[in-house]
């Protein structure tokens, strides 16, 4: 959810109000984190949500093509999109190209996940760093503390944090 709260504002503090969303399977519980978290920032910056400006993949490439031509094809399409994860944002982007679109010029985008293609593309990807090693090894660390105390005492929860990765995308 902050991921989605810190990509989405990022988005809002450059100007854009017409922001939607390329989210991921419906009733998946990272994709439900990100939209809630997309949704958040939307209403802590006064904009109402506008339901045609989310458009869903299916965490693939080609769904975030197809969620994009969706978008774009809409009477006032959206200036920006966050994208639940960095491979539909990289479908988003084969289409903004392909309609003769500029990033961040004619349309911002930001991905989600960081995954090494991000950096390789042109422009570059705006993403969230989603710390999948980070997490699993907190999660491994508390699972040890744990077992050692016979699973026994408070259950303890930590946030990893992520991070925004600013590149040319956004």
């Amino acid at each position: 959810t902050r991921g989605a709260v810190r990509a989405t504002r990022h988005l809002l503090q450059r100007g854009h109000r017409a922001v939607g969303m390329i989210g991921g399977t419906a009733g998946w519980v990272p994709s439900e984190a990100r939209l809630a978290g997309f949704l958040s920032a939307l209403n802590g910056a006064g904009i109402t949500f506008d339901p045609a400006l989310l458009a869903l993949g299916d965490f693939t490439r080609s769904g975030g093509a197809d969620a994009m031509t969706r978008l774009m094809g809409l009477t006032t399409p959206p200036t920006a999109v966050f994208c639940a994860n960095d491979l539909m944002a990289l479908g988003a982007m084969d289409v903004a190209r392909d309609l003769g679109l500029a990033i961040p010029g004619d349309v911002a985008l930001v991905g989600y996940d960081d995954i090494e293609a991000a950096a390789l593309v042109t422009p570059a990807l705006t993403t969230v760093l989603n710390p999948a090693y980070e997490m699993g090894r907190v999660g491994g660390r508390l699972l040890l503390e744990r077992a050692a105390n016979g699973y026994r005492g408070e259950r303890r929860q930590m946030i990893v944090p992520h991070r925004l990765i600013r590149r040319e995308s956004a």
